[in-house]
């Protein structure tokens, strides 16, 4: 009965009963791409369990720009990062590309997109990545924005998110919360260690989340895939969406309506040698909300 009830939860936690879409903007340092609109039709998160296309390409100890050559004495957190890169040649293998010709001094272990993540820089390696310098976790420091958290750099794992023009960022924002859950089961973490670049300097990163409001949905991706891989690590989730030309079996919105919709989908759950089917029914919401409109409203 226990298990059933972990399941249904799970199931709760990732249905909606509206499906809102949202214009918002992606951020970039370069002529002409400094703010790029984008467009977010709208997903359910279904869990699907596959794992992150993961290369290891690190970069060489030789290279000390970049590399600091110094053990992590203690891993406290997993801080996000956007780019802040939308040339549409600013990808995970692009940024990839970037680490290891650049010759600023700056480091982050990994580099994630839509399809792919690249590692830079071992994970029990000190990076450059949150803007606080050698100050040590738990202190705090000063700058002339205020008090910040302390041990961004020297305990804490940096994952740089994509945002270039034409990325699929709701695949973004699920791919970082599948690799930050990882993390935190690697390192024994809880959902409090997920924390922003803001935190440590004032630094308006991740940029792109932030102005759009989507940290908090951020924190729930990471949730649902720590709870499953944490509670319900033996059972087997197939999401199949019942209204296929509206929605795909991953859970986006791939062809949306116009005005609002109902559209339904189902989830066979195999587990203790059962299998239980739940079927559910969901509200796509009219793009007028949100894009004719201009709102800038939650997915």
């Amino acid at each position: 009965m226990e298990m059933i009830n972990k399941i249904k939860y799970f199931l709760d936690q990732i249905h909606k009963n509206e499906i809102k879409n949202q214009v918002f903007y992606l951020y970039g340092h370069e002529e002409g791409y400094e703010k790029v609109l984008s467009y977010n039709y709208g997903y359910l998160p279904f869990y699907i369990d596959e794992d992150l296309k993961m290369t290891e390409h690190i970069v060489p100890a030789e290279n000390t720009i970049i590399r600091s050559n110094r053990k992590r004495e203690s891993t406290n957190y997993i801080v996000i990062h956007n780019t802040g890169m939308a040339h549409p040649s600013a990808t995970a293998k692009g940024l990839d590309e970037y680490i290891h010709t650049t010759k600023r001094a700056a480091s982050w272990h990994f580099s994630i997109d839509d399809k792919e993540v690249f590692q830079q820089i071992p994970m029990d390696e000190v990076a450059w990545h949150a803007g606080d310098g050698l100050t040590k976790y738990p202190n705090l420091w000063l700058n002339d924005k205020g008090f910040h958290l302390g041990g961004g750099n020297l305990s804490g794992v940096g994952i740089e998110s994509c945002v270039y023009k034409g990325v699929n960022f709701n695949k973004v924002m699920r791919n970082v919360a599948k690799l930050a859950a990882d993390l935190l089961i690697k390192y024994n973490l809880g959902i409090n260690a997920i924390k922003q670049h803001y935190d440590f300097s004032s630094k308006n990163c991740p940029e792109v989340i932030r102005e759009a409001k989507r940290w908090d949905e951020l924190i729930h991706l990471i949730k649902l895939e720590y709870y499953k891989k944490t509670q319900l690590n033996d059972v087997i989730f197939t999401f199949e969406s019942l209204d296929p030309e509206v929605m795909d079996n991953y859970g986006a919105i791939i062809n949306h309506p116009i005005k609002e919709k109902e559209i339904t989908y189902q989830v066979k759950v195999q587990f203790d040698g059962c299998i239980e089917v739940f079927k559910y029914k969901t509200s796509v919401s009219s793009l007028v909300n949100g894009f004719l409109e201009g709102k800038n409203e939650i997915y």
